[in-house]
């Protein structure tokens, strides 16, 4: 298994096996983004055996085509291992364009399952970065039904909603107050949900950072191929202390790596969906 992290800032040194960036105008909650030929900043990644992944994953407008379609042609030339794609666009420009690199099924809340792996396999997708809101036992069921190479978060802050709309700003201009940056904090029953309303609109993430560290080891003998650590919003200090702890899990210390993992992040972390099944209700059902 593979360890990719996605980082805070171009300066942060990479201390897995890999990293994800996003580019300019065509990704979506990132920490930050960059211009394609910033990608020579990261060469020596590349010596040293490491995997570069782009994101590409907003949904895309017409207007947003042209550049696209430069962008990916561009690409070609970085020797990337593979753009995370969200708009089916980026499916027909690979086509389109044949160019080399693969890509990855990445829309977010819908990568729940094999069937739908299978189908993007069909049409020349290599990969499948999974949804946070699915379980450890669904995640070992997509694993036996599909062959494509499969991308898990196991820690940071998880994107909970996204709107192309203004919220936050539009909140504030409805109410005369002063806009203060991208990132705002919503407090709601005891809980601090961090937001971002930049140029691509608005992101609400979880309150907790979801650590799934310890898991690891399960995810890797399921056979899963990436395992992603978001440093957004994480000390670098501590980001980097949470990787050495990753990088020296064992099955005999794997308790106590969760617990100095809680410890590093004060306690405020959680499991996500792993244990938890998400349950549609009719309305009116009784429990």
């Amino acid at each position: 298994m593979k360890i990719l992290t996605i980082p805070s800032t171009k300066s942060e040194e990479i201390l897995t096996d890999g990293v994800i960036l996003g580019i300019q105008d065509l990704s979506v909650n990132l920490p930050f983004y960059i211009q394609v030929d910033d990608l020579n900043q990261y060469k020596n990644l590349k010596k040293e055996g490491k995997k570069i992944f782009i994101m590409l994953n907003k949904n895309m407008h017409n207007k947003d085509l042209e550049q696209l379609r430069k962008v990916m042609i561009e690409l070609e030339q970085y020797s990337i291992d593979g753009v995370f794609y969200y708009d089916i666009s980026v499916v027909n420009l690979k086509k389109e364009l044949r160019v080399s690199y693969p890509i990855i099924w990445s829309q977010e809340h819908m990568t729940t399952n094999a069937g739908t792996c299978n189908f993007w396999a069909s049409h020349g997708v290599e990969g499948a970065y999974l949804s946070s809101e699915i379980t450890l036992e669904e995640i070992k069921e997509i694993r036996r039904n599909t062959d494509i190479s499969l991308f898990v978060n196991i820690f940071g802050y998880l994107p909970m909603f996204d709107s192309k709309r203004h919220l936050v700003k539009n909140y504030l201009e409805c109410f005369q107050l002063e806009k203060n940056g991208d990132l705002y904090y919503l407090e709601k029953e005891g809980n601090t949900y961090p937001i971002v309303d930049d140029k691509n609109g608005t992101t609400v993430y979880s309150a907790h950072i979801l650590n799934a560290i310890k898991e690891v080891l399960e995810l890797k003998n399921m056979g899963i191929e990436y395992a992603v650590l978001n440093s957004f919003l994480i000390e670098e200090s501590v980001f980097n202390q949470v990787i050495n702890l990753l990088q020296n899990l064992t099955e005999e210390n794997k308790e106590q790596v969760e617990n100095d993992v809680n410890e590093l992040c004060k306690q405020n972390v959680d499991k996500g969906f792993l244990y938890t099944e998400t349950i549609y209700k009719i309305k009116g059902e009784k429990e």
